[in-house]
């Protein structure tokens, strides 16, 4: 049996986010006769770990601030990670992010390690990252270092490809899989479009938002559904100054919110520019919710005939392809169906066993 070790980088610092949602599904769905998994951590309040799989970690009331109160977590496990890699049995490892601290000792204990690229967005759009972040040259370093690399699409590897010159050979593609849906709550919202997810820069979001103005205009009852970070005071004066304040929404929702806001939405919108996969597609597929695309990206890729598509440089072509999805209910069900046989191509038991046979080579 082979023992995969994985490390807690971004399980200390996510208590969301599609990351440590993808480990938790490989780590704890893997095939019990031939693999087994750990994650040496003490503290964690990351959800899918102890919600969704119900693992036991312990965590701190005080301080308050999330963002502090990880920083400890970080230090204190940080400790069990390095004890784990320089002395436990294992015979692969598997980090969750680009922090290289691993390097030193793996190569001393001659141990494979498979490193998961999730995208290339700090690559592409290097004006959007924080001038002390290093997570650029960490993944350089570690793609260059890794014995072998699972990119999330065809379109995550083509960038790898073509960016760090890294050999198509060295890379495996594994789409994302997702869970079984959950039980949805009751309704929230009448008639809206769902957002989910930033808003920043290459999202798109406020280009978007600016070229269906007509659209909200039109049409009185029709709102925008925003989950993911609140409202900034910055893009309160902006809706105010659109005079759109009361037609868009946020909610912070949980898993049966986020199911209930899929259901009943007209439509889901993903207006980026670039995406290394994009799991809130598979999620509404999942959910039997239309789904209204870039035509950038991996999207295609991902959606296959089952979406909409749109130009997300040309104004008349978002607005456009809303406006024939809201009015055209005959349209929306057939978008619903389509997304309910494409999600059947990514299921998290295909993804798990893609998985395995990357690992079952090393």
């Amino acid at each position: 049996m082979k023992k995969i070790l994985y490390d807690n980088q971004m399980f200390t610092f996510q208590r969301f986010g599609g990351v440590t949602r993808y480990f938790a599904d490989l780590m704890f769905n893997l095939p019990q006769e031939e693999f087994c998994s750990s994650m040496p951590m003490k503290f964690c309040e990351n959800h899918y770990a102890t919600v969704t799989y119900g693992q036991k970690y312990h965590s701190l009331s005080f301080p308050k601030n999330y963002r502090i109160r990880r920083r400890l977590y970080q230090f204190a496990n940080m400790q069990y990670a390095y004890k784990a890699i320089k002395f436990d049995e294992f015979d692969i490892f598997h980090p969750t992010y680009y922090d290289p601290y691993f390097l030193k000792t793996l190569k001393r204990r001659s141990k494979p390690f498979v490193l998961t690229i999730h995208d290339m967005t700090f690559e592409r759009y290097p004006q959007d990252v924080l001038i002390y972040d290093r997570t650029i040259p960490h993944k350089k370093l570690l793609i260059a270092e890794a014995d072998h690399i699972i990119a999330v699409s065809e379109n995550t590897k083509r960038d790898i490809v073509e960016l760090l010159g890294v050999s198509p050979a060295k890379i495996s593609v594994v789409h994302h899989g997702i869970r079984p849906v959950v039980e949805a709550s009751p309704q929230l919202f009448e008639r809206y479009i769902l957002y989910v997810g930033e808003r920043k820069g290459y999202k798109n979001f406020y280009p978007w938002l600016s070229s269906i103005r007509p659209l909200l205009m039109a049409d009185p009852t029709l709102k925008i559904v925003c989950t993911g970070n609140a409202f900034t005071s910055n893009e309160i004066k902006l809706f105010q100054k659109w005079n759109v304040t009361d037609r868009i929404l946020h909610i912070s929702a949980d898993d049966r919110e986020m199911a209930s806001l899929y259901r009943h939405a007209l439509c889901f919108v993903f207006p980026s520019h670039y995406e290394g996969f994009g799991i809130p597609i598979l999620e509404a597929f999942a959910n039997g919710c239309p789904v209204c695309l870039s035509n950038a990206s991996c999207f295609p890729e991902v959606a296959g005939d089952a979406a909409l598509f749109f130009n997300p440089n040309d104004a008349q072509s978002m607005l456009d392809t809303l406006r024939e999805t809201v009015k055209s209910e005959a349209l929306r069900k057939q978008l619903s169906a389509a997304g309910l046989e494409r999600i059947k191509d990514f299921s998290l038991s295909n993804m798990v066993q893609r998985t395995c046979e990357v690992y079952r080579k090393l």
